[in-house]
């Protein structure tokens, strides 16, 4: 907080009436703004593209629920069914659009909630005469309890209405793939060539009946098929071993159930460990519980069997498995749309709307938004609270304490990183590398379990693709049930949204404090929301749009590479086309991760990282007191000469008036500050 010898005027107008009009400049007046208040132009016209942009998103949402819902309802809340590749792309398409349309609310919710903070003359005055001050220029909660109630109520329904958005919207469309529940058998050539079975169970009697049902399969390609580890194109598979040695089929045979929810054996390591015994069922080894399918060659593909002998010994025969006989299966994947979740998204859409429409249509007062316009005010209307204190200060981390007289010029070179509070730049930077190392720690757990795999391996997992290894399992922790699920699964799009606000609201001020260093080096037109004379009309409140498009991009790419990242899995299994869902209900629904999504977001988020901190470590030469975004600050730098009335309609800077100790914003000629020199 500041402190200030004199009190401030109660309320003055933000621009310049016709009288206020020296006898020189008479003769060439000032374009008058109007005090009416209009729908569009400067800062409303932002306000009402923002309003524009929310209601294209919520009608967006509206007529798809129009279209969608009744199909929805009709099919058991699936909008596509059918094979999964399909499915998947559908999938990616919808997520893609949804976090295009996120990326436009969040942006939208930004510009106006700067607005919304954004202090009026009245305001500022009112705290300059309690010795405090404002932020200019940024988005700001240091301004919130400074700032008249409707607007702080309006700031708080944005805010609040974007949360359920971020840890809803991703969800609202989920892909559900199938996986299906398979039998194996094992036989020789002898099983399936004898034409009766009198010793063998009625289950294989109805297998060598319904060999025609099946597809025989050369070795390689019955790898292939049978090493991922959800498959929904197969079903019950016959291994047919090249060895003609006694039948494995006898009245005691049982096939093994591979259920692809589990990765314990036998699912996970039965093609590297498969144990026959003749007799009995087929079984898995309970050692070499790792086991890496790629490694198993066409070639040789072994299983050990264990024949029992005339003599009662047991004798163990190697056999390698020569092709097989697989049941094709129909694919049932989907692409769901979750309804309520929809409706609740939609709800929350319309209370932005209204927010930023009442924002657009009744906001009276016109606040101060950019550095131009707070130097307009303060030379228009001189702050006597600042008089006296032309060469004020506020540097990162320091209390601003000036008190009313001269003051030595000594200039320090510094980094952009000094118009950022020292609490603010070390927070969001903390944050944001505390998120990364997370990320980083969850991906190497997640790679320990998968055994490290190749970076080949891991991109040919794909982006949100589901594998049955890859899934979270919060048992130990009670969690289930699909919404538990769909919280956890936005959690990251919400911590990413408010990181992105913090590292917005950096750049934002390090780029005030650029523009405001440039005032001290020559002569320019002032960047106004309402320009006069030789103002400039601006298009942007304080984030240019050479930084604000990179970083909005980076932003709407970096959610999209968390929705594939950690998602929302729902696993159905199948058996021969029929449903078994109610077998394994508690194995359904979870969260999957992707960990070749999981790498690319922690390389673009250390890339964003890296770049705002490198942007903050660039040096500059200051020509102009520090503080550009603090209102005492920049008023203290606006007593023009008393002959420069016009000063704020035309080209100004910041510098010594010729023949004077003072220091201050002129459209006279100014000359540079001598170092050790005292001013005014």
């Amino acid at each position: 907080m500041g402190e200030y010898e004199l009190a401030s005027l109660d309320s003055e107008p933000l621009y310049r009436p016709a009288s206020f009009m020296s006898k020189a400049s008479s003769q060439k007046p000032l374009t008058a703004r109007p005090e009416k208040k209009q729908l569009f132009g400067g800062w409303r016209t932002g306000l009402a593209i923002s309003t524009s942009a929310a209601a294209f998103v919520t009608i967006a949402n509206i007529v798809f629920l129009g279209v969608v819902g009744a199909r929805v309802n009709a099919n058991g809340g699936a909008l596509w069914t059918g094979d999964c590749k399909t499915a998947k792309e559908y999938s990616l398409w919808l997520h893609l659009a949804i976090n295009a349309l996120a990326t436009v609310l969040l942006g939208a919710g930004n510009y106006t909630q700067q607005v919304l903070t954004g202090p009026t003359r009245q305001e500022i005055d009112q705290a300059h005469d309690k010795r405090q001050w404002l932020d200019i220029g940024v988005s700001s909660l240091h301004n919130l309890t400074k700032i008249s109630i409707k607007r702080v109520a309006a700031w708080t329904v944005l805010a609040l209405s974007s949360l359920p958005i971020h840890l809803l919207y991703n969800s609202v469309v989920s892909f559900e793939t199938s996986a299906n529940f398979f039998l194996l058998y094992t036989a020789t050539p002898n099983d399936l060539a004898e034409p009766t079975l009198s010793n063998v169970t009625k289950t294989y009697k109805n297998l060598k009946n319904s060999l025609n049902d099946y597809d025989k399969l050369p070795v390689d390609e019955c790898l292939s098929t049978y090493r991922r580890n959800l498959l929904s194109t197969r079903g019950d598979v016959i291994l047919v071993m090249d060895t003609d040695f006694p039948y494995l089929w006898n009245n005691n045979s049982l096939p093994l159930e591979i259920n692809p929810l589990k990765i314990q054996p036998p699912s996970k390591n039965w093609m590297c460990n498969l144990d026959s015994v003749s007799g009995t069922a087929i079984s898995v080894q309970a050692w070499n519980w790792e086991c890496d399918t790629a490694a198993i060659k066409a070639d040789n593909w072994t299983i050990e069997f264990d024949i029992q002998l005339d003599s009662g010994l047991v004798s163990r025969h190697p056999s390698r498995v020569d092709h097989c006989y697989s049941k094709p299966t129909f694919e049932h994947c989907k692409v769901i749309v979750n309804l309520p979740l929809l409706g609740g998204v939609i709800a929350c859409n319309v209370v932005k709307l209204v927010g930023l429409a009442l924002t657009w249509l009744y906001l009276e007062k016109r606040p101060l938004l950019t550095l131009g316009d707070a130097v307009d005010s303060f030379l228009t209307n001189p702050d006597p609270a600042t008089k006296k204190r032309h060469l004020m200060s506020k540097v990162s981390g320091k209390r601003l304490s000036w008190e009313p007289g001269p003051r030595a010029w000594f200039p320090q070179k510094r980094r952009w990183a000094t118009a950022v509070s020292w609490r603010r730049y070390g927070i969001t930077v903390f944050l944001c590398i505390i998120t990364i190392i997370a990320a980083a720690i969850l991906l190497s757990m997640g790679l320990n379990t998968l055994g490290h795999p190749s970076m080949t391996a891991l991109w040919n997992r794909g982006f949100g693709q589901v594998n049955v290894d890859a899934l979270i399992d919060f048992s130990e922790y009670n969690i289930r049930g699909a919404m538990g699920m769909v919280l956890i699964s936005n959690l990251p799009q919400l911590i990413l949204s408010l990181l992105y606000t913090a590292i917005n609201g950096m750049w934002t001020t390090m780029l005030v404090g650029a523009e405001w260093n440039s005032y001290g080096m020559k002569h320019k037109g002032l960047r106004t929301t309402y320009p006069v004379g030789k103002q400039r009309k601006t298009y942007w409140l304080s984030l240019p749009l050479r930084y604000g498009v990179p970083l909005i991009l980076g932003s709407a790419t970096l959610h999209w590479l968390i929705s594939q990242s950690i998602f929302f899995v729902k696993v159905v299994l199948w058996q021969n086309d029929k449903l078994l869902v109610d077998r394994y209900p508690d194995e359904t629904t979870t969260c999957g991760y992707s960990p070749i999504a999981i790498i690319f977001s922690i390389i673009l988020g250390g890339l964003i990282l890296l770049a705002t901190v490198g942007g903050s470590m660039r040096t500059m030469t200051p020509v102009i007191p520090s503080g550009a975004t603090c209102s005492a600050v920049i008023s203290s730098a606006c007593h023009a000469p008393e002959n420069d009335e016009d000063a704020a309609s035309e080209y100004v800077r910041w510098g010594v008036v010729p023949g004077t100790d003072h220091c201050s914003m002129t459209s006279f000629a100014a000359e540079d500050p001598i170092k050790g020199r005292w001013y005014q």
